[in-house]
């Protein structure tokens, strides 16, 4: 069995700005700061093995606000990096044709199966662990589809996490 507890960054400038973020580092604004430290704050008390998390820049600091001084094993990977909007890294939200993204762009069905492959590595890491994961809304969704049975056809029917919002799984080898 792994304890997962599933959490998002805080809150970023791209975020305010509905910019495309993808693999852009990001930057925390005060209120995303604020939300790593009262993440942290509501963790302090439950008891963890590891923090495993996305490598872009928004992750590294949300992590390193929520966990300060908790000296635990942190693994950085590609696998939690948000989707990669490709050719639309960067720009606004509202200046691009959603209906027909250009090619370079990961589709849903990479992020679900990017989703799997690191399902599938913490089972491999993290058996028997009680384990933080913290990454991005996209990639959180297809991990939840994942980890709730929810098939791809489905995956808008999982809601996208809060900024430093966290949930709890107890996942078992069926």
């Amino acid at each position: 069995m792994i304890t997962l507890y599933l959490a998002r960054h805080g809150q970023t400038v791209e975020n305010l700005s509905r910019i495309f973020q993808g693999h852009l580092p990001g930057t925390l604004t005060e209120e995303g700061k604020r939300q790593a430290v009262e993440l942290g704050q509501a963790l302090r008390e439950i008891p963890l093995d590891a923090v495993v998390s996305s490598d872009l820049q928004r992750v590294v600091d949300t992590v390193q606000l929520a966990v300060g001084d908790r000296h635990l094993p942190w693994q950085r990977t590609a696998l939690l990096r948000e989707i990669d909007w490709g050719p639309w890294t960067g720009l606004t939200v509202g200046s691009v044709d959603l209906s027909h993204p250009p090619a370079g762009v990961e589709t849903p069905q990479m992020l679900y199966d990017r989703a799997g492959t690191f399902l599938e590595y913490l089972w491999q890491h993290y058996d028997g662990k009680r384990v933080l994961v913290v990454a991005h809304g996209q990639i959180n969704r297809s991990l939840e589809a994942r980890i709730k049975g929810v098939a791809l056809a489905d995956l808008r029917t999982v809601p996208l996490m809060k900024n430093a919002e966290f949930h709890r799984y107890e996942l078992t080898r069926e």
